[in-house]
């Protein structure tokens, strides 16, 4: 496995597709966060603790934006299904265990985008003390290392099922279309359709329409705003329907629905590939 793991990361870590859609968090949000600095003023109004840490933590709200979770989805299909593209299946697919080739790709693309995300992290908090350093503000008393590392993995951990989700859907597809865009394409439907099918539910209960929300009530998206509502607030995500019906459910059915989704979807994954003829 250790071998396994190693190859993927030898083949992915200098890939272009991992510049583009990996490397380019940190290098982006460095040029972004420069150019601020050197705009932004001095502000009038002294900073508190936890706006400047909050400064320094919005990398962690890519996977929970529906932008962020296309990135993520348009890198796991590139990692599943480039191997159909590049026809290199064949070369290794009779040396290895294929359980084994399908984990190592999960792995080394979720290290690699979790490598980035903490580099752009710990980017943007030295940029933030550079900025404080440049404006002639002083940090805040409340900024302390346990502070900043609550706030980061408070927000780390809030990401982690759409994460999961938005790679499972990309893989399993990659393996069932063994095509790049394709399964690009239907995991940003996918992702679409787990941000938009609340909205849709809404619109069709003011004519009285109620059975779409029992598919609401299985698919992840509200179950993903459900355990974040949690996480965030303490308290659940209630969606009222117009004809009164309000749509609630605890942080451990949520938390069970979605281990459920990503659970399901990964082990399809290993399912297709194991039964696929490769040649």
């Amino acid at each position: 496995m250790r071998n396994l793991v190693s190859a993927e990361w030898t083949k992915m870590l200098p890939h272009k597709g991992t510049w583009m859609l990996v490397w380019i968090y940190p290098a982006l949000f460095f040029v972004v966060l420069t150019i601020a600095i050197f705009a932004e003023g001095k502000n009038p109004d002294a900073m508190t603790a936890k706006g400047w840490i909050d400064d320094t933590t919005m990398i962690w709200y890519t996977p929970t934006i529906t932008l962020g979770r296309y990135f993520i989805a348009a890198y796991f299909a590139l990692v599943f299904a480039g191997e159909y593209g590049w026809n290199t299946w064949k070369l290794v697919v009779p040396h290895a265990a294929r359980w084994k080739l399908v984990a190592s790709k999960y792995l080394v693309a979720l290290g690699l985008l979790y490598i980035a995300w903490i580099a752009t992290a710990l980017l943007s908090i030295v940029m933030q003390y550079v900025r404080t350093a440049i404006v002639g503000e002083a940090v805040p008393a409340g900024v302390t290392f346990g502070a900043l590392l609550n706030g980061h993995l408070s927000l780390m951990v809030l990401g982690i099922a759409p994460l999961l989700i938005a790679a499972t859907y990309a893989s399993l597809v990659a393996v069932l279309t063994r095509s790049t865009l394709a399964a690009f394409i239907v995991s940003l439907v996918l992702i679409t359709l787990d941000e938009l099918y609340g909205k849709i539910v809404l619109w069709l209960s003011t004519f009285g329409m109620e059975w779409p929300a029992a598919l609401y009530r299985v698919l992840p998206g509200y179950h993903l705003d459900n355990l974040s509502s949690w996480i965030r607030t303490g308290a659940g995500f209630q969606y009222k329907l117009a004809t009164g019906t309000v749509i609630a459910c605890s942080q451990t059915v949520s938390l069970l629905a979605l281990a459920a989704w990503i659970a399901g979807l990964a082990g399809l994954t290993f399912f297709a590939f194991r039964r696929q003829d490769i040649n």
